[in-house]
Order: structure tokens, then sequence, then C-alpha cells
């Protein structure tokens, strides 16, 4: 009985209204996952975006960031990727942007 009202209490929870109420998860897979989403929604207001990277205090999980941007959106990579701090971040960024075909639109069959 308790555990199904934990469940029913956990089905419950509203999932996280902004970026930085994705702090608040204590899973840390699901805190990424919550940043990941606000931050795409962020892509087309730059300072905001900005603010909300600058609000993530580990340098692993704002690049991590960066870099799941830059995949999802590889016409913006170089700008994410520049940001990139460390040295793994870095590189998989510069595999990111050794892609270019990535970032152009599909040409129409021959």
């Amino acid at each position: 009985m308790r555990g199904a009202l934990l469940l029913l209490a956990l089905g419950c929870a509203r999932p996280p209204a902004s970026f930085a109420d994705c702090a608040t998860l204590r899973d840390p897979a699901a805190r990424e996952d919550c940043r990941f989403t606000h931050a795409r929604a962020l892509l087309d207001q730059p300072q905001a975006l900005q603010a909300a990277l600058d609000s993530v205090a580990e340098p692993e999980s704002r690049d991590l960031l960066l870099l799941r941007l830059a995949v999802a959106e590889p016409t913006r990579a170089a700008a994410l990727c520049h940001q990139a701090a460390t040295p793994g971040a870095q590189e998989k960024c510069r595999q990111v942007l050794g892609r270019p075909h990535l970032s152009t639109s599909p040409q129409p069959p021959r």
C-alpha cells in the first residue's frame, strides 16, 4: 500500500517548469535531460540560453549540455562548441564539427 502511494505521488509530480527548476531533480540523468529539454527551447533566445548555461556550476554538466545541443542542432555547433571547457567535450565537439554534412540541408535525389 505504501509503495502504491509513493508511485501515485511520483506519477502526479509535475516536471520542472524552468531550466533553474531542473537543479531540484535528485536523479542526475533526469536532471541532465531536463536541462537539455529546457535549453533546447532557449536556442532562439541567446541571452536566456547563455544565462542558463552560466547557471550550471559543474563544468562537466555544462559541457555535456553544450555537446548535446551541438549534436541536436548541428547548424549551431560551432558557437556552442566554442564554449566547451573540458578536454573531453572539446574533442567530441571537434568530431561534431568535423562532420559538416550534419549541418547542411539534405539534397533531393538526382
